[in-house]
């Protein structure tokens, strides 16, 4: 449907009444129709720019944008989404680590992030408009490896990155995203790695016993309609569990959005806790790892969350 295409182009970029036309080869009194009704429903916006120019926008507080990584303990994110499509529109975007999902969200191209605590945590020392909202999940991360010493490989400023810290007389290796940090232990540059589900459990990796939170939900600024609308429900889905058949449908879903089957998605979920909370003690113990003074911004950090569990 014309709708459909049109709000897809907006999830890229914002663009005039005329390019949108011209893209869709739509005739203009169609795309004037379909315009003025997304409109009247408020999820775009419209501003004369010229005299015969229009720019054509989302409307970011009814819309939502929301970024993850390729893990799969955001299956309460991605059903809550899907319960929600009908009313709001939305678009995920798919990142090989945190840093580059968090820049997206400091510079207002995502609405929403799922992202490590601690890397938040860093992002917010930088940007004092970022803050986390919702935890998503503890567990879901261990160790492969061939060797109990030499090079391990895992991702920067993330929980993987901090019990990489512990697994041994280990030299920690970064690698930018998960597909990277396998092909160099295939590869034999690294003789472990600290990976994540479900590419834990695919390659029958060593579980890390933790119940630190590994992701959590960010924001810039505070929540829109769109985002509060989200966290009202997540937390429900949160509370409530989804039964298998639901786990199955969004474990497909999750899937496809991070290149898997839903066989890999499924098996892995037993792996994790989930949870909304975010423990103020974990945080600490998590900033200390990483060498860094507790100071008054961690209370600072999570002072807008309302899930936070001191």
């Amino acid at each position: 449907m014309l709708r459909e295409k049109v709000l897809e182009i907006l999830f890229k970029e914002d663009v005039t009444q005329k390019e949108l036309t011209s893209r869709l080869k739509s005739s203009r009194s169609r795309m004037s129709e379909v315009l003025g009704k997304l409109e009247r429903e408020k999820l775009i916006l419209r501003k004369k720019v010229s005299q015969r120019t229009i720019l054509v926008a989302l409307n970011h507080s009814t819309t939502l944008r929301v970024g993850i990584l390729r893990s799969t303990e955001y299956i309460n994110v991605v059903a809550t989404l899907n319960q929600l499509g009908n009313r709001i529109p939305f678009r995920v975007n798919v990142y090989d680590n945190s840093l580059e999902a968090l820049k997206e969200l400091m510079t207002g191209s995502e609405d929403m992030v799922a992202s490590p605590l601690i890397s938040g945590y860093f992002f917010y020392l930088i940007d004092r408009k970022i803050s986390p909202v919702a935890g998503i999940a503890s567990g879901g991360s261990g160790t492969i490896r061939r060797h109990s010493s030499g090079r391990i490989g895992t991702t920067p400023l993330s929980r993987m990155d901090k019990d990489s810290r512990n697994s041994g007389n280990y030299e920690q290796v970064y690698y930018k995203s998960i597909e990277d940090i396998i092909r160099a232990y295939k590869g034999k540059e690294i003789e472990a790695a600290q990976i994540w589900e479900p590419y834990l459990t695919m390659r029958g990796g060593l579980k890390t016993e933790s119940d630190g939170i590994c992701c959590c939900l960010f924001t810039v600024g505070n929540p829109g309609q769109s985002v509060s609308s989200f966290l009202k429900r997540y937390e429900s889905n949160v509370e409530s569990d989804l039964t298998i058949r639901e786990k199955h449908a969004i474990s497909r879903d999750l899937g496809k959005l991070i290149g898997l089957g839903e066989r890999d998605v499924f098996s892995s979920l037993n792996s994790y806790k989930f949870t909304t909370s975010i423990s103020k003690k974990d945080l600490e113990n998590q900033v200390s790892s990483f060498g860094l003074p507790l100071v008054k911004e961690v209370d600072l950090f999570l002072e807008r969350c309302t899930k936070v569990s001191v």
